[in-house]
């Protein structure tokens, strides 16, 4: 670590604070995260504070039997090892029992590079050893713009948001930063941060990936290619029958190597970046395409067709990218997220795609999903050129035709008009579902939470559910194939939640159960039904149960199902979160995940836009909300989706009704207008608190329906009082600047103010500079009179 010895250093004293509430708790407390982090000098700055005696252990430079016996000696001490990734064979045997023989005052730390050595979980399961992890030790937002300070460098949110993104707030890295931009000044920031990274590859090279043995060495090497992957197929790619047992020993030794949640490993980004720069260099590109070529194969024999071909596009072998698009719509002809496909189609040229009907099928889907109808229908009138100019008995002619029979059922900017007539003819014809690609079944769900609002909307469906499930229900489930079993007890469950007046929602718990037990592996139908599931207790005032069913749901989703399964089930979630006035976790989620509305526009992160347009609300972000709403409306408009027309105009009335604009009254009516045309009533009563006095204020005739929205509004209204309550009117701080800002309204000075938080004079004046900001102020008077008009003074 003498790395870092000689640089400006700042006191870090929320993460002091936390590890001593550890100790005093009597925690055994380890510390683990990759080099250079500045596990060292935390330590460094915890033994400075701490009140009693110290006694440190010091891999490098420590005798390892010396250090034990000192330990008996010392009854009361701080004991710190620094670190466990010691040469010394005695440790891994030693350092279980010499734990758990601590005497009653002494108290540990422990730190190491690599996860938790395995003699030591147990105490971790049982609570005697806290682990804090590499995002405990890295620097956080605050801490780096107090470190940039003491190089004399001020930054904007906008440059600690660009550094934490690129550089993740590791230590060695950020000081490298600050001393590249003293040193060019006036540089652009992003390439400065660029010649950083590239400062860190070559140093993790030549410091770091040097280090391990050979054969750990030369398996990284191999495995550099690959932003992840599972043990199989490690030992699959690089030959080696022990790849497993060296990759566990790599991720034991050092955070270079990660183990996810679903077993698969990957490296930490930099990290691959210079371990397969390094390889460019050793190996040749012959090699190199041998990896890429089992990988590619490894993927495709595990039917994980995106995954084999970026590999294949690596080889340039477009003519198995092409095969392998066939076979992926026979695999699931109606999955729904073609998007996960673009990087294929990609790779092939029109004319290519003009000579498979399958191939057609995927791009006037791909094109349908990203929102360029027009283009959509260009390819399937190319599509039916083909049918037309295909001799019948040509297989390819059946393809077509099959081709065609799911986009007719499927093409979302067609809408739902004629659906259950295409249905029906699809179920008598039984060519078509003789075929294996109809065998293996359609997916209606659209990757969603519902059925209904799903991958096409069925709103003008619910007026007739009950006729339409007895009539008809058969011959959907028919025509859908094996993905059919299940569907329309699913259906009628979400119909019935959904029109509804008297909030009675038995039968629709019922039938979403029958039809549960009728799913034949159908993960996505599956899903589905647990969302309405969850809608159902939601609308029944349990939206905590309904979010535990969400976690559990998405606990058993696999890397398999469709990303947007996931994102989608997180959009519910988080939605019933805000009904409870919960907004952090979606407030970090609008930060870091939710998708760019001003990039690539897809239909199928409509459910995720939507939540967007909540947050703009409750976070007072009110510009943004006219952009995103008027691409969500045309979108709506011309892909005929009413029922989230419903919930666009009930969103656009708030932030009308908030602006005190008179024109929420228009965008009121017309969501009432469409509800009442397709009986629909869960849709408004779903915004209770949030539009109940403009439900008031309309004026409603007296009619059952209207009676019924009412009622169901402000029982809704009940359940969740604090759901969209503006989080705006008070600024959003974090906890630092809410230790400056508490300090500064309770009089304090800016000096006294540093004493107290042991930061500098000059940081207490930067966050002071961010307060005002937030508060929209420009000097301290009036800081202190807006915090009195907020309540934060008495």
């Amino acid at each position: 670590m003498t790395v870092m010895a000689h640089l400006p250093m700042i006191r870090r004293t929320e993460k002091l604070r936390v590890l001593r509430e550890l100790l005093n708790e009597r925690k055994i407390v380890f510390l683990s995260a990759f080099f250079y982090s500045g596990k060292t000098v935390l330590l460094d700055q915890l033994c400075e504070s701490w009140s009693g005696e110290t006694l440190r252990y010091r891999s490098a430079v420590d005798d390892w039997a010396d250090f034990r016996s000192r330990i008996r000696e010392k009854k009361d001490a701080l004991i710190v090892i620094d670190s466990i990734d010691s040469p010394s064979g005695d440790m891994s045997a030693e350092l279980a029992p010499l734990l758990s023989g601590l005497e009653e005052r002494q108290r540990a730390v422990l730190a190491g590079r690599a996860q938790l050595p395995t003699e030591l979980y147990n105490m971790c399961v049982t609570g005697i050893i806290e682990a804090r992890g590499t995002d405990f030790v890295l620097f956080d937002g605050e801490e780096i713009v107090q470190l940039f300070l003491e190089y004399g460098i001020r930054l904007l949110p906008s440059d600690v948001r660009m550094i934490q993104d690129r550089l993740w707030g590791w230590p060695f890295s950020l000081h490298m930063l600050a001393r590249q931009i003293r040193k060019n000044p006036g540089a652009p920031l992003a390439s400065l941060i660029d010649s950083t990274r590239e400062d860190i590859k070559r140093i993790l090279v030549a410091d770091v990936v040097h280090a391990f043995p050979a054969e750990e060495r030369q398996l990284m090497y191999n495995l550099s290619p690959f932003d992840r992957f599972s043990e199989e197929m490690a030992r699959i790619v690089t030959g080696r029958n022990d790849a497993p047992k060296l990759m566990e020993t790599i991720a034991r030794k050092s955070y270079m190597l990660m183990r996810g949640q679903e077993g698969e490993y990957s490296f930490i980004p930099i990290v691959r970046q210079a371990l397969f720069a390094e390889m460019r260099n050793l190996y040749t590109q012959d090699y190199i395409n041998g990896l890429y070529k089992r990988a590619a194969l490894y993927y495709e024999l595990q039917n994980m067709i995106p995954r084999a071909i970026s590999y294949y596009k690596q080889l340039g072998d477009v003519e198995t990218i092409r095969s392998l698009l066939i076979r992926d719509t026979f695999n699931r002809p109606a999955d729904g997220d073609y998007v996960d496909l673009l990087e294929g189609y990609a790779a092939l040229d029109s004319e290519t795609i003009l000579r498979y009907p399958e191939l057609i099928k995927g791009k006037c889907e791909i094109e349908c999903l990203q929102g360029h109808a027009e283009e959509s229908d260009r390819w399937y009138a190319a599509l039916e050129d083909f049918i037309r100019t295909t001799p019948a008995l040509d297989p390819r002619h059946q393809a077509a035709e099959e081709a065609r029979a799911y986009l007719d059922l499927c093409l979302s900017h067609r809408g739902s008009r004629d659906t259950l007539k295409r249905l029906l003819a699809a179920a008598k014809a039984p060519r078509l579902r003789q075929s294996p690609a109809w065998r293996n079944g359609f997916n209606v769900s659209g990757n969603s939470m519902s059925l209904l609002n799903g991958g096409l909307d069925f709103c003008r469906w619910v007026p007739h559910g009950w006729t339409i499930y007895r009539l008809f229900g058969k011959p959907v489930e028919m025509a859908l194939g094996r993905g059919g079993s299940g569907v329309t007890d699913i259906a009628i469950a979400e119909r019935d939640l959904e029109a509804r007046l008297d909030g009675n929602y038995s039968t629709a718990l019922i039938k979403v159960r029958e039809g549960l037990q009728r799913i034949v592996d159908n993960p996505e139908m599956r899903y589905a039904a647990i969302g309405i599931q969850s809608r159902i207790e939601a609308a029944q005032g349990s939206a905590a149960e309904a979010i535990r069913m969400l976690d559990h749901a998405a606990a058993s989703l696999t890397d398999r199902d469709p990303k947007r399964l996931a994102q989608n089930m997180k959009a519910l979630k988080l939605t019933f979160q805000l009904l409870r006035g919960d907004t952090a976790e979606a407030r970090n989620y609008l930060d870091a995940e939710a998708p760019d509305e001003t990039k690539d526009f897809i239909i199928m992160d409509r459910y995720q836009y939507m939540l967007k347009l909540r947050l703009y609300l409750i976070f007072g972000m009110r510009e943004r909300v006219p952009f995103l709403a008027a691409l969500l409306r045309q979108y709506f408009d011309r892909y005929d989706r009413p029922y989230m027309m419903i919930q666009l105009n009930l969103l656009e009335a708030l932030y009308h009704y908030r602006g005190r604009n008179g024109a929420w009254r228009e965008k009121m009516q017309e969501a009432l207008r469409l509800a009442r045309r397709y009986r629909l009533v869960r849709v408004i009563a779903d915004e209770g608190i949030a539009v109940i006095d403009m439900l008031n204020e309309m004026n409603l005739p007296d009619a059952p329906w209207e009676a019924g929205v009412l009622e169901l509004t402000r029982r809704q209204a009940a359940f969740y009082p604090n759901y969209m309550k503006p989080a705006a009117n008070k600024p959003v701080f974090t906890d630092r600047e809410y230790q400056v800002y508490s300090l500064m309204i309770a009089g304090y000075k800016n000096a006294k103010i540093a004493s107290i938080l042991n930061i500098s004079e000059r940081t207490v004046k930067y966050f002071c500079g961010i307060i005002y900001q937030k508060l929209g102020v420009s000097t301290k008077a009036e800081a202190l009179n807006r915090a009195a008009e907020l309540g934060d003074i008495g």
